[in-house]
């Protein structure tokens, strides 16, 4: 699993800690996301860069539960190891906004 495909599945789980299953439901609306009956997920499309969809998976989340969706998705990317770099990130799931 590449790391932005384990970062989905971090920010799934730790959506799911907050708000059961909702969190995948909503997951499974984000176009690119496949998640199969055990809950693993896989990114299908190959055309949108990941980084696109790890952000539309945090915006779905922040559409529904506001900022307090953002800050656990944050939580759960940094305890991702190795760590994705700021620079790779979506700017919503950036330590700092530049």
């Amino acid at each position: 699993m590449n790391l932005y495909s384990r970062a989905v599945q971090q920010i799934i789980n730790a959506q799911y800690t907050v708000i059961g299953p909702l969190a995948l439901e909503q997951a499974k609306k984000v176009k690119g996301l496949r998640i199969d009956s055990s809950s693993s997920v896989t990114i299908t499309d190959k055309t949108t860069k990941q980084k696109v969809i790890l952000e539309e998976l945090v915006k779905a989340y922040a559409e529904f539960f506001g900022q307090a969706s953002i800050e656990v998705c944050k939580d759960a990317i940094h305890e991702l190891k190795p760590p994705i770099p700021d620079e790779e990130l979506p700017r919503i799931l950036r330590t700092s906004m530049s």
